[in-house]
């Protein structure tokens, strides 16, 4: 990878040995006027010969107020198989603030069969800090086949931290065939850090039932896997970082197996904080 002027390019090595690019990322500021900033990104991905075969370009314009709020509106191009650039995308996000709560609504806008531009998607996120974490709330509101918005998914999250540790918990709700929303799956993950810096990251991932497998009506999710990854600092300075994971047995899925490392990484000198 090389950065130069505001210019990244992520490089690999060609079958005859020469390194050719990837992708490549420029931005750059367009204007900037009192509280309203412009700016350009384009995103050039290329083939294996080094031969640019996509293109994107994201102009975004960014206004913020002096009481946190903001409004970015972001356009997006992309190139079609002769080069050209279309628009494909609007993209408006809305932040408003009061107190502790923030609400950002996101409007999404796709180009339609007749070429002009209509709302595919929006989102709602409201996010609450607490005495002791946060709390946040996101519905997705999607465009169905007769054009119009329906509530398709949302999520809530709600973080905890006691001392060393920290729990975040999130479950997604998804609409099912007559349009209600239910659990489809759910994340917990806990997050204890040791006075040496060590840290133990437990994550529990609940989902439905495999295919093919038997499940009650209104059931929940099930406990589909299990991921820890700790890490440790010696006393040479070297950092280990393990992960390991524990998945259903075959024969009862509703057991988990016992827990596999799944990979060791050791650094020494210049290591990240663990």
């Amino acid at each position: 990878m090389s950065t130069k002027e505001g210019v990244i390019t992520d490089l690999r090595q060609s079958i005859n040995g020469r390194e050719v690019p990837l992708e490549q990322v420029e931005q750059k500021v367009i204007s900037k006027s009192g509280n309203t900033t412009v700016t350009e990104q384009t995103v050039r991905h290329y083939g294996p010969n080094g031969q640019v075969v996509s293109t994107e370009r994201v102009v975004q314009e960014t206004t913020t107020g002096a009481n946190g709020d903001s409004t970015v509106k972001s356009t997006t191009y992309r190139s079609d198989v002769s080069g050209n650039m279309t628009e494909a995308e609007r993209k408006t996000v809305e932040t408003h603030k009061s107190g502790s709560t923030t609400v950002t609504e996101t409007q999404v806008e796709k180009p339609t069969v007749n070429g002009s531009f209509d709302v595919a998607e929006k989102r709602t996120l409201n996010s609450q800090t607490t005495p002791d974490g946060k709390k946040e709330d996101e519905t997705v509101y999607l465009r169905d086949a007769n054009g119009h918005l329906y509530t398709a998914q949302r999520s809530a999250t709600v973080e905890t931290r006691k001392g060393s540790e920290t729990v975040d918990n999130t479950a997604v709700y998804e609409a099912g065939v007559n349009g209600d929303l239910s659990l489809a799956r759910q994340m917990v993950v806990k997050t204890t850090v040791k006075p040496d810096g060590s840290t133990t990251e437990e994550t529990e991932l609940f989902g439905r039932a495999s295919d093919g497998r038997a499940r009650e009506a209104g059931a929940g999710p099930q406990l589909t896997e299990k991921r820890v990854v700790a890490t440790q600092k010696n006393s040479d300075g070297s950092v280990v970082k393990r992960e390991s994971v524990q998945l259903p047995a075959v024969n009862d899925p509703g057991r988990l197996t016992a827990a596999q490392t799944v990979s060791e990484t050791v650094c020494r000198g210049e290591c990240r904080k663990p």
